[in-house]
């Protein structure tokens, strides 16, 4: 690979956006303001910011047992190398991403606010049954020759992305001289811009040896292949972007949160600059993106089974050679299996709907930290329906944060089975974060990703002061 590319997409898994569920330096924080709906609907009128704008936000994480990057370390990259893990085993690659576009959030009074925001979304899923895999393989032959005593191949990918407005209202439900209860809910409208979905069910093969050659036939299995019918008319015909998005589908989808703070009851005559709101603890739970987006299948989209007689390794190297584009691939499906049909009209794909809990422990003045328990309701690995879901499992965040100032260290543990170490800093409206320092390591496998945020919201104690720092009493 070129060193450019190689910079590329580091910058790419380092510095691009993803959900509110990977901004870690906002969980929790009284000072995530519009950007903190996107972890509890209910936390804007907890923030200590009368108003606040997010111009922009920027985040990727991804997770994969499956791509390196070889001969990387960040004294040398000239000579990097992207490739796939070799030796027995399944692959996975599952990333989010994300760019919010313009956010904002204004609290009416100490009891009710307001939040509203726009951003693009897409998340995709890759996983494979264990199989053999090395550089040296070439051809249909040699990975048939690898993998003849592995049972059978299966796999899926899911590929999804949409636009979503996103129209929140949060307002204190009870409050005492000790806490109050805040609940919120948020309206998210989406444009389903992208869908594309692959299965391949338990292909099996057989060998047959004649003398010194030996070929390999296939003898079961079946699958499925389809994508979103917009990008038809871009093949066909290079439409604007109005016609692109005019033959997608608006959906709706919903979240739902509540927060219970307990007061600190011994800080509220300290001299107290930065406005740091007198709490003790914090706890929150949500239910986020229930909801699906839809789809009109592209009328490339098929399901198919039951492998036609005698497509070996080299008919199978005849059929695809010189295949290049999706109508190549369709026609040449429709050789090769036996049962072969459309894929019905239209499909689905579920948004990653969780349930997330949170804690968030004052420790000392501008000193907190924060526990973050992400449950995803659906597996991306689902045989029937099509899913989409979190990386996140559980996350500790320790903080130090001001108004102007902050410091975190996000330590994660993932989905997959993965720990990861990060950080995060806070400069005046602009945050910036990498969520795993193992992708700095040499030849290391490429997980992880990063955030940006720029919000601009006031600074002036004056102007933030919130209904935490006078309790009733």
């Amino acid at each position: 690979m070129k060193t450019t590319s190689c910079i590329i997409f580091l910058v790419c898994i380092f510095f691009c956006s993803g959900y509110g569920q990977g901004y870690h330096s906002v969980n929790g924080s009284p000072f995530g303001g519009s950007t903190a709906i996107r972890n509890n609907p209910a936390a804007a009128v907890g923030s200590v910011y009368k108003w606040d704008v997010n111009v922009l936000s920027f985040q990727v994480k991804q997770a994969t047992n499956a791509l390196m990057l070889d001969h990387f370390s960040l004294g040398n990259y000239d000579s990097a190398d992207i490739n796939i893990k070799s030796g027995y085993s399944n692959r996975r690659l599952h990333n989010n991403l994300d760019l919010g576009l313009l956010g904002f959030h204004y609290k009416f009074n100490d009891k009710q606010a307001i939040a509203v925001g726009l951003r693009a979304r897409t998340y995709n899923h890759i996983k494979t049954s264990a199989f053999n895999w090395s550089d040296s393989i070439n051809g249909y032959n040699e990975f048939f020759k690898q993998n003849r005593n592995t049972a059978y191949l299966s796999g899926f990918f899911t590929h999804a992305g949409w636009i979503e407005g996103d129209l929140n209202y949060s307002q204190v439900l009870h409050e005492s001289s000790s806490g109050r209860l805040t609940g919120g809910i948020t309206l998210q409208i989406m444009r389903s811009i992208s869908g594309a979905f692959a299965k391949a069910d338990k292909f099996s093969f057989t060998e047959i040896r004649n003398g010194s050659d030996t070929a390999y036939m296939l003898v079961a299995g079946g699958g499925a292949v389809g994508y979103s019918s917009n990008y038809d008319q871009t093949a066909t015909g290079n439409p604007s972007t109005k016609e692109f998005l005019k033959n997608t589908k608006t959906g709706f989808g919903l979240s739902l949160g509540v927060e219970y703070t307990i007061y600190d009851l011994n800080s509220y005559n300290e001299v107290n600059e930065d406005n740091l709101p007198g709490y003790s603890w914090k706890f929150g739970a949500s239910l986020m993106d229930i909801g699906a987006n839809k789809f009109v299948s592209s009328i490339y989209s098929a399901q198919f089974g039951n492998f036609n007689t005698n497509i070996t390794d080299t008919s199978l190297a005849r059929k695809f050679n010189g295949v290049n584009d999706i109508e190549g691939l369709h026609d040449t499906l429709a050789t090769v299996f036996s049962s072969f049909a459309p894929y019905a009209s239209q499909f689905s794909i579920s948004m990653p709907t969780r349930l997330v809990l949170n804690v968030d422990k004052r420790i000392s003045k501008n000193v907190y930290i924060n526990g973050d328990l992400s449950l995803n309701f659906y597996s991306s690995a689902d045989a029937r329906k099509l899913r989409t879901r979190e990386l996140n499992l559980l996350t500790i965040t320790p903080r130090w944060e001001t108004i102007a100032w902050g410091a975190y260290l996000p330590i994660q543990y993932n989905t997959e089975g993965q720990l990861w170490i990060g950080a995060a800093v806070k400069i005046g409206p602009l945050v910036a974060g990498i969520h795993n320092f193992g992708i700095l390591k040499k030849n290391p496998q490429l997980n992880g990703g990063g955030y940006l945020m720029l919000n601009i919201h006031p600074f002036s104690r004056r102007k933030v002061i919130s209904r935490l720092d006078c309790p009733v009493r």
